[in-house]
Order: structure tokens, then C-alpha cells, then sequence
């Protein structure tokens, strides 16, 4: 897939209807988003031409898809390293488990965003089952006290609702006659030529598409910070209305910031799912994990 045209309405070609009922354009590898579920083998998920029109390719990629949901869960509800673990090796390892968990997350939500329904179907039974082995207590002989400094990642945060919201926000869509349908990736692709979270930009400057993957890291960086660290302070037993509110606020910053990270990763570039990644690991390295626990302070306290 080429990256050299992510700016929908300028000069395009006439569009043609594929096999799996979006618009493709016929000099461009871009794909008009379906914005409705569908049934069929005839897709690309992931990656560009993957699966296609092969049956069996299609169902390695549920298998594909089902694992991934599967793993999320089981990273997500599973403890590997004990209290008694070196706090630097601990944290560490902490920090490697997140962002491998942070980056299959974002994985399965792009699968998701295909609209294939099998897709979904699996992507859901995954998460199910995974929760089923691991998040359930269907398997546990009694109640387990959860360390503050045990390996749980579980409620540390929701990134946004992995869900995404409607795309049709006009940034980069295309009007044409009567219906709006939006030009973009839907499959992964390398370079600098993608439009980000704002029309037309970075565009084809390769200083603002640095720029662009430095505002990203810092996103998903700040939204670490703003899920770890204990911003305000208060008596447990007395809440006041203003302490509320500040909580109220912080809570509402860091779920916007999910979701610009995650409307971000959406582009399919690449390069923003790398620094988004790594803007996760890099903020839960210093504000979550164990590497700087020199004390029994809970995880979570700054």
C-alpha cells in the first residue's frame, strides 16, 4: 500500500466497487472505510491484501485476531513477577508486559474497525474466553488479596473505550454527490504522507511528521502519567466536593487523551503505532512499575 495519498478530495479518480462492497480508487492502494458490518471472506485486515478472497487465509486471520483478544486478556489479569522479585528487574519486566499489552489492544481495535463481522464475532469471543480463564473466578479456590505491588494490570486503564468512535468527523473525508464516505488506510503502511488526528497535517513535511510523532508519544505518555499517579490528595474517609471535582477533571483529561491516542493509531501509520507504544511503555517504566520502588508505597502513588 502506497502512503503518498491520505488526503481525501484532492484530484481523485473515479471510484469502483470491490467484491466486498467498499470504494476503491483505481491508481490507489486506499480503501473507502465500510461504515456498516458485513459478512464475508472478501477483506483486508491488518495488512494490505491480507487476507483477500482466500477462504483459508480468512480463517487464520479470525485465528489471528481471536489469539490477540485472547493474549489481552490474559496480560491484563495475570501475575508474573512475585513481591519478593528485584524492584528494577520487576519493573522492567512490568514495563515490557504493558506495552506488549497496550500494543495488541490497539491491534485487535483495528482489526475490529474492518466491519467484518467475523471479526468482531471472534474478537468478542476472545476477550470472553480469555476473561473466562483468567479474570473470572471460576478457576480460583478462594479468594487471592491482590498486592498493590503485584503484576496486576487489570483497572489500570481503560485506554478510552478500545472501541472507536463513528469516523465520520469530516477530518480527510470525501463528499461526493449525495453520500459521505471517508478516504483513508485501512491497512498498515510506512511514511511520512498521512494525515493525523487534523486535516492536512503533518501532510508531506518530514519535520512536521516528526513533530506529529513527538505530539503522539507525549499523548500516550501523559495519559500514563495521568493513570498512575495520584494527582490530588485526600483523606479516604472525607472526599470533598472540590477534591471531586478536581478527580472529576483529571478523569476527563485522560480520557480525552485516550481517545486522540487512539483516533491517532487509526491512521494506520505505522510509525504512530510505534511512538504511541512506546509513549505507553515509557510512561508506565516511570509512573506504574516497580522500578523505583524502593518502599511499600502502592503502585500507583507519585
Amino acid at each position: 500500500m502506497n502512503d503518498g495519498h491520505m488526503h481525501g478530495g484532492m484530484g481523485m479518480a473515479p471510484s469502483t466497487m470491490n467484491s466486498t462492497g467498499t470504494m476503491v480508487h483505481p491508481h490507489h492502494r486506499m480503501m473507502m472505510m465500510h461504515m456498516t458490518f458485513f459478512w464475508g471472506k472478501n477483506s483486508e485486515i491488518l495488512f494490505s491484501g491480507w487476507p483477500g478472497t482466500n477462504s483459508a487465509m480468512y480463517a487464520l486471520a479470525l485465528v489471528f485476531v481471536f489469539f490477540l483478544a485472547f493474549i489481552v486478556e490474559w496480560l491484563s489479569h495475570s501475575r508474573f513477577i512475585k513481591q519478593e522479585a528485584n524492584h528494577v528487574a520487576a519493573g522492567l519486566a512490568q514495563t515490557l508486559m504493558h506495552a506488549l499489552r497496550v500494543g495488541l489492544a490497539y491491534l485487535v481495535m483495528l482489526a475490529v474497525m474492518s466491519f467484518n463481522a467475523g471479526v468482531f464475532i471472534v474478537a468478542v469471543a476472545g476477550h470472553t474466553l480469555g476473561f473466562f480463564f483468567f479474570g473470572s473466578r471460576v478457576f480460583k479456590k478462594s479468594p487471592e488479596s491482590v498486592s498493590p505491588l503485584s503484576d496486576t494490570m487489570e483497572g489500570k486503564h481503560d485506554m478510552g473505550g478500545m472501541m472507536p468512535p463513528s469516523p465520520m468527523d469530516g477530518a480527510g473525508s470525501n463528499s461526493t454527490h449525495h453520500h459521505t464516505m471517508m478516504t483513508m488506510h485501512m491497512t498498515f503502511f510506512w511514511g511520512k504522507n498521512a494525515e493525523i488526528l487534523f486535516a492536512g497535517w503533518p501532510g508531506k513535511r518530514t519535520g512536521m511528521y516528526i513533530l506529529a510523532l513527538i505530539f503522539v508519544f507525549v499523548l500516550s505518555f501523559l495519559m500514563e502519567w495521568l493513570s498512575h499517579c495520584r494527582l490530588i490528595k485526600g483523606s479516604a474517609l472525607k472526599v470533598t466536593t472540590t477534591t471531586r471535582s478536581l478527580r472529576t477533571i483529571v478523569h476527563a483529561i485522560r480520557m480525552a487523551l485516550s481517545y486522540m491516542v487512539m483516533l491517532a493509531v487509526m491512521s494506520f501509520n505505522v510509525g504512530v503505532f510505534l511512538v504511541a507504544v512506546a509513549g505507553h511503555g515509557l510512561g508506565f517504566l516511570i509512573f506504574g512499575s516497580r522500578v523505583d520502588d524502593t518502599s511499600n508505597l502502592p503502585a500507583g502513588s507519585c
